[in-house]
Protein backbone atom coordinates (compact mmCIF):
# COMPACT_ATOMS: atom_id res chain seq x y z
CA UNK A 1 0.00 0.00 0.00
CA UNK A 2 1.30 3.43 -1.07
CA UNK A 3 2.03 5.62 1.66
CA UNK A 4 3.15 9.46 1.41
CA UNK A 5 6.34 9.31 3.65
CA UNK A 6 7.67 7.30 0.38
CA UNK A 7 8.18 10.66 -0.93
CA UNK A 8 10.78 11.70 1.65
CA UNK A 9 12.63 8.53 0.28
CA UNK A 10 12.26 10.25 -3.69
CA UNK A 11 13.53 13.18 -2.46
CA UNK A 12 16.47 11.80 -1.04
CA UNK A 13 16.58 9.58 -4.26
CA UNK A 14 16.56 13.14 -6.64
CA UNK A 15 18.90 15.05 -4.31
CA UNK A 16 21.77 12.39 -4.62
CA UNK A 17 21.42 12.05 -8.36
CA UNK A 18 21.13 16.25 -9.09
CA UNK A 19 24.44 17.19 -7.00
CA UNK A 20 26.15 13.71 -8.35
CA UNK A 21 29.34 13.89 -10.63
CA UNK A 22 26.58 12.08 -13.39
CA UNK A 23 24.48 14.91 -13.39
CA UNK A 24 26.13 16.18 -16.92
CA UNK A 25 25.07 18.62 -19.23
CA UNK A 26 26.61 19.02 -22.67
CA UNK A 27 29.44 16.64 -20.87
CA UNK A 28 30.48 18.82 -18.29
CA UNK A 29 29.18 18.65 -14.84
CA UNK A 30 26.34 20.66 -14.26
CA UNK A 31 26.98 21.89 -10.60
CA UNK A 32 29.54 23.58 -11.83
CA UNK A 33 27.63 24.99 -14.89
CA UNK A 34 24.79 26.23 -12.60
CA UNK A 35 27.25 27.99 -10.62
CA UNK A 36 28.72 30.34 -13.27
CA UNK A 37 25.23 31.14 -14.36
CA UNK A 38 24.39 32.13 -10.89
CA UNK A 39 27.61 34.28 -10.92
CA UNK A 40 27.08 36.23 -14.02
CA UNK A 41 23.49 36.65 -13.38
CA UNK A 42 24.20 38.06 -9.80
CA UNK A 43 22.27 35.17 -7.77
CA UNK A 44 23.16 33.17 -4.55
CA UNK A 45 21.10 30.66 -5.24
CA UNK A 46 19.04 28.80 -8.59
CA UNK A 47 15.25 26.85 -7.94
CA UNK A 48 14.02 24.14 -10.44
CA UNK A 49 10.86 23.85 -9.98
CA UNK A 50 9.81 19.99 -11.13
CA UNK A 51 6.14 20.23 -11.08
CA UNK A 52 5.71 23.58 -13.54
CA UNK A 53 6.84 23.92 -17.02
CA UNK A 54 9.95 26.13 -17.70
CA UNK A 55 9.59 29.79 -19.33
CA UNK A 56 10.65 30.52 -22.79
CA UNK A 57 13.66 32.83 -20.73
CA UNK A 58 14.87 29.82 -19.37
CA UNK A 59 18.52 28.82 -20.50
CA UNK A 60 19.08 25.40 -21.84
CA UNK A 61 20.89 24.18 -18.96
CA UNK A 62 17.29 25.23 -17.34
CA UNK A 63 15.29 23.35 -19.40
CA UNK A 64 17.24 20.15 -19.29
CA UNK A 65 18.05 19.95 -15.75
CA UNK A 66 14.01 20.29 -15.25
CA UNK A 67 13.07 18.33 -17.79
CA UNK A 68 15.23 15.35 -16.58
CA UNK A 69 14.33 15.59 -12.79
CA UNK A 70 10.55 16.24 -13.79
CA UNK A 71 10.91 12.64 -15.76
CA UNK A 72 12.59 10.81 -12.74
CA UNK A 73 9.87 12.68 -10.16
CA UNK A 74 7.34 10.84 -12.59
CA UNK A 75 9.79 7.40 -12.55
CA UNK A 76 10.04 7.39 -8.90
CA UNK A 77 6.51 7.99 -8.49
CA UNK A 78 5.38 5.25 -10.80
CA UNK A 79 8.07 2.96 -9.53
CA UNK A 80 6.35 3.35 -5.57
CA UNK A 81 3.01 3.11 -7.34
CA UNK A 82 2.44 6.88 -5.76
CA UNK A 83 -0.41 8.53 -7.42
CA UNK A 84 0.99 12.21 -9.12
CA UNK A 85 -1.57 13.72 -7.48
CA UNK A 86 -0.03 13.69 -4.15
CA UNK A 87 2.62 15.57 -5.39
CA UNK A 88 1.92 19.64 -5.32
CA UNK A 89 5.06 21.03 -5.78
CA UNK A 90 8.90 19.80 -5.98
CA UNK A 91 11.78 21.72 -6.13
CA UNK A 92 15.42 21.58 -6.44
CA UNK A 93 17.20 24.50 -4.79
CA UNK A 94 21.29 25.06 -4.77
CA UNK A 95 22.60 27.54 -2.83
CA UNK A 96 26.05 29.16 -2.71
CA UNK A 97 25.96 31.39 -0.01
CA UNK A 98 25.74 28.01 2.21
CA UNK A 99 25.77 28.49 5.97
CA UNK A 100 29.54 28.17 6.49
CA UNK A 101 28.95 26.37 9.78
CA UNK A 102 28.94 23.28 7.92
CA UNK A 103 31.97 24.14 6.17
CA UNK A 104 34.33 22.09 8.32
CA UNK A 105 32.06 19.05 7.51
CA UNK A 106 33.49 19.23 3.83
CA UNK A 107 36.79 20.65 4.07
CA UNK A 108 38.51 17.73 3.34
CA UNK A 109 36.43 17.05 0.22
CA UNK A 110 37.27 18.52 -3.59
CA UNK A 111 37.97 22.24 -4.16
CA UNK A 112 35.76 25.12 -4.63
CA UNK A 113 32.96 26.81 -2.77
CA UNK A 114 30.27 25.24 -0.61
CA UNK A 115 27.44 24.39 -1.74
CA UNK A 116 24.12 23.22 -0.20
CA UNK A 117 21.36 21.61 -2.78
CA UNK A 118 17.64 21.05 -1.15
CA UNK A 119 14.84 18.78 -2.73
CA UNK A 120 12.04 19.54 -1.49
CA UNK A 121 8.50 17.66 -2.15
CA UNK A 122 4.99 18.92 -0.88
CA UNK A 123 2.04 17.08 -0.89
CA UNK A 124 -1.17 17.37 -1.46
CA UNK A 125 -1.94 17.89 2.41
CA UNK A 126 1.00 20.59 2.74
CA UNK A 127 3.76 18.08 4.29
CA UNK A 128 7.05 18.58 3.08
CA UNK A 129 9.22 15.77 2.36
CA UNK A 130 13.00 17.26 1.86
CA UNK A 131 16.61 16.37 1.41
CA UNK A 132 20.04 18.68 2.29
CA UNK A 133 23.41 17.46 0.75
CA UNK A 134 26.54 19.77 0.83
CA UNK A 135 29.12 20.10 -1.55
CA UNK A 136 31.71 21.84 -2.98
CA UNK A 137 32.20 23.00 -6.73
CA UNK A 138 33.97 25.78 -8.66
CA UNK A 139 32.55 27.47 -11.68
CA UNK A 140 32.41 25.76 -15.02
CA UNK A 141 35.82 26.32 -16.87
CA UNK A 142 36.74 24.20 -20.05
CA UNK A 143 39.77 24.41 -19.33
CA UNK A 144 40.13 22.95 -16.04
CA UNK A 145 37.59 20.48 -16.32
CA UNK A 146 37.63 17.43 -18.37
CA UNK A 147 34.09 16.77 -20.82
CA UNK A 148 32.59 13.23 -20.35
CA UNK A 149 32.84 10.73 -23.04
CA UNK A 150 29.34 9.04 -21.62
CA UNK A 151 27.05 10.10 -24.07
CA UNK A 152 29.59 10.70 -26.69
CA UNK A 153 28.92 8.87 -30.34
CA UNK A 154 31.28 6.14 -30.95
CA UNK A 155 33.84 6.72 -33.50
Amino acid sequence: MARRSELKGIAIAINGSFVSRNNDFNGYWSIGQIKSFALDNGLTSVTFPLTLPMTNSASNLQNHTVNRYAKMLKSLLNKQKLPSLWVSTAVITIDFDANTGHAKLYEDTTSGDLFQCTCKITDDIDRDYSSIMYGRCLPHSVVRELKSTRNSPSV
